[in-house]
């Protein structure tokens, strides 16, 4: 019969608490490694060359859709004439006698949505075409109708609630509000704070819903140069751009949970066996 080994507590605890030690550096080292591969972006670019050359679409105007918000001034040699092609914005003023009237401010609103339909409705004009038109087109359309009615008109047309998403594993999810009418993926993300650590990004997803309904997501890779040449680089109105988190923060979550209180444990009591010797 072989005899009977008794292990001492206080061994037992400071073999696991010096694995522990050792362990987590080693952990902490193969997760670093696996995401420092994936962090950056176009690595297929030469490192040697301090320029480089790649080819990108060319940039195609924006394409009025229902729900967008267009501002139109239109203006011409007879502004008392022109007044009647602009919405004017009306204000309450109180007369000395303490009745309250409307008159109208200097400032024009002109801003129009447009329908469901697929128009926008100006004085005089009536119904006017906009869904599917860029601002130049539409502003091409108005000028041909104000021939008989302006002398020179001059017309001008502004998408204003253009605006773009950017959700997921950036620095700071944000709506953004674009003024004018281009911006790219990298521009987002870059006013998003850039993708976090735990970012995939070579599987940046761009959401858009499409004039007829239907939503389409595409699949962005910018760890590839040739992102740049995708038509989904060139972000529209509404567009959603979320970048995915990565296996690591999921694992990384749950070992940190686990192993805090486990430590944490283990110099308290590694305390109290030091104290009393």
């Amino acid at each position: 019969m072989q005899p009977i080994c008794f292990v001492n507590p206080q061994t037992m605890i400071k073999k696991i608490f010096i694995n522990t030690v050792i362990i987590l550096p080693v952990m902490a080292g193969m997760y670093s490694c696996s995401t420092s591969k994936q962090l950056p972006y176009f690595k297929d670019l030469p490192n040697t060359s301090p320029v480089s050359k790649i080819s990108t679409l060319q940039y195609e105007p924006l394409k009025l859709q229902t729900n967008d918000e267009v501002q139109v001034t239109i203006s011409s040699t007879s502004p008392e004439a022109s007044q009647f092609f602009n919405l004017v914005a009306v204000t309450p003023s109180t007369s000395f006698d303490g009745t309250t009237t409307s008159s109208q401010s200097q400032g024009y609103l002109n801003l129009y949505r447009v329908s469901a339909s697929g128009f926008i409705t100006l004085p005089v004009l009536g119904d006017i075409q906009a869904a599917g038109l860029t601002t130049e087109e539409l502003k091409s359309n108005l000028s041909v109708k104000l021939k008989e009615y302006l002398k020179d008109a001059v017309v001008t047309a502004r998408l204003t609630n253009f605006k773009v998403t950017v959700i997921g594993e950036v620095g700071n999810p944000v709506v953004i509000p674009v003024n004018g009418q281009t911006i790219n993926v990298l521009e987002a993300v870059g006013a998003a704070g850039d993708m976090t650590v735990f970012g995939i990004r070579n599987n940046v997803k761009v959401i858009r819903k499409l004039p007829d309904g239907t939503t389409e997501v595409a699949l962005l890779n910018f760890n590839k140069a040739n992102v740049l040449q995708s038509p989904w680089f060139q972000l529209k109105q509404n567009d959603i751009v979320y970048v995915q988190p990565n296996k690591s923060k999921g694992i990384l979550g749950t070992r940190t949970s686990v192993w805090i209180p486990i430590i944490s444990s283990l110099i308290y009591t590694s305390a109290i066996i030091i104290s009393r010797k």
